[in-house]
């Protein structure tokens, strides 16, 4: 919860759709059509800007043409630092299919090395070890060492929660947390909220206790609650 870290807003309504999770091996197609119910469901919330937190969901909007343009934000609409010539990105399978690091750097003139880690996803997911993360992680980062990236973007928003990991692994090279870099430049379009109780609803699909437990876990300090409900549910 960068934004709210931020305090980029006072309320925050989070869509976790568990259910239909996880998206990184799912055909493009699938994915974009979830990714559009989500965001046509949190606009119903009466969120006024809606902000994907998921590269391989942003992915499938952008490359399908499919992604609303109106008060909507995602992960891959970052600045990156300056100076950088050559990243590597770590990111799920269907990120990396997708082409659109490749794409959207490219055309910066940033030269991009990909690498899938879809073993990561379910690692942290489980809350695996952390002699298993490790392995992952220092066998993922290897090849950037190798290749001398500049930097190292972790494509999908479960990599941050490990972090400290990529960086003990990565030799010194930069790690960068598009979610981060993304809520530091939403602070210059949005103004600072002066509530010093930050409220957030989550919204989860499947397994509530679930989601509930993996919040303590990472020791949220936020104002929270945690509604779950059914698509089947939801009217047109």
């Amino acid at each position: 919860m960068r934004l709210a870290e931020h305090r980029i807003g006072s309320e925050y309504v989070y869509l976790a759709d568990t259910a239909r999770a996880p998206f990184g091996t799912k055909k493009i197609e699938e994915i974009r059509d979830i990714a559009l119910d989500c965001v046509k469901f949190l606009f119903k919330k009466g969120a006024d800007v809606v902000i994907s937190a998921c590269n391989t969901a942003q992915a499938a909007l952008m490359i399908s043409n499919a992604q609303p343009w109106k008060n909507f934000f995602g992960i891959l609409d970052i600045d990156l630092p300056a100076g950088l010539k050559k990243v590597g990105v770590l990111a799920t399978v269907a990120t990396v299919n997708s082409g659109i690091y490749y794409k959207k750097l490219g055309d910066a003139g940033v030269e991009v090395i990909q690498r899938p880690c879809q073993e990561l996803v379910t690692a942290i997911e489980s809350f695996a070890p952390d002699t298993e993360i490790e392995r992952i992680v220092s066998e993922a980062v290897f090849p950037f060492r190798k290749e001398g990236v500049d930097a190292i973007i972790l494509g999908c928003t479960h990599f941050p929660l490990v972090k400290h990991i990529f960086e003990k692994f990565s030799g010194g090279i930069s790690v960068l947390d598009p979610a981060e870099l993304l809520a530091e430049k939403l602070k210059k379009i949005f103004p600072e909220s002066t509530d010093n109780d930050v409220r957030v609803t989550f919204y989860v699909t499947s397994d509530a206790k679930i989601f509930s437990e993996k919040l303590k876990r990472y020791s949220l300090h936020l104002l929270y609650t945690v509604e779950e409900f059914s698509w089947g549910e939801v009217k047109e």
